[in-house]
């Protein structure tokens, strides 16, 4: 397990609370009964369970996947926060004889309602990052796309047959290509973009023969393109 900035300051700082409640718990003379006891238990729970919390909202190391596990974090330390008043409140009332059952069942309900929180934020965030890469994947197919329907474009404009059947061929290349991208391909993707930019001055001005080098320059490209893309997948 990787320790990130991040995960690691959750953990020193539930250790130093740890630390700190267990340290008033036993060294003040508190009468100990059953509501402290009870109290205690959970806000060790409490400690254990915000700590997993931070662990599981920071599993990677994404900007998105971060600010999508803050709500996560925060019903986590809004839940330890209150427990450990209610743990702090227990010992004040120490000198009240409560039965530990009372302690039990305040402890409970506070738990169950933070979990009944995390799981409905964390349904939330699966489905905030499922419909953000839905979004991302019709981005990437939407790249071949437009670059498709820009080198039909092109095919009215041209004047001379064989550049005519080279930009037909060349939207072919492109309309089978793998719609899928990588960043690892921006520099390739962005030379693309470049060459159809020069390809479509070409076809404008008339230029023949460019126009029939930048078309076999591009379907080169895309061949190149769809290898790396498979080795990337």
């Amino acid at each position: 397990m990787i320790f990130t900035r991040n995960r690691t300051l959750t953990l020193a700082t539930v250790l130093i609370l740890l630390v700190v409640y267990s340290v008033v718990v036993f060294v003040i003379p508190f009468n100990r009964g059953g509501g402290i006891w009870s109290s205690y238990i959970f806000t060790m729970f409490a400690l254990v369970l915000t700590a997993g919390v931070g662990f599981y909202a920071f599993d990677r190391d994404e900007m998105l996947s971060k600010v999508y596990g803050i709500p996560l974090i925060s019903v986590a330390w809004r839940y330890l926060v209150i427990q450990l008043i209610v743990g702090l409140v227990f010992m004040v009332l120490d000198f009240i004889p409560i039965q530990y059952r009372y302690g039990i069942a305040v402890n409970t309900v506070l738990l169950g309602a933070c979990l009944i929180g995390l799981i409905t934020v964390d349904v939330a965030k699966r489905e905030i990052e499922r419909i953000d890469e839905k979004i991302k994947e019709n981005a990437k197919v939407f790249f071949i796309k437009s670059l498709q329907a820009d080198v039909e474009g092109l095919v009215v404009k041209a004047s001379d047959d064989t550049v005519k059947k080279g930009l037909k061929d060349l939207a072919e290349t492109i309309r089978y290509s793998d719609p899928m991208s990588n960043p690892q391909l921006a520099v390739m993707e962005n030379k693309i973009e470049g060459k159809i930019s020069d390809l479509s001055s070409a076809v404008e001005i008339g230029d023949d023969n460019t126009s029939k080098d930048l078309c076999n320059e591009l379907k080169q490209l895309f061949a190149e393109r769809n290898r790396k893309c498979k080795l990337l997948k």
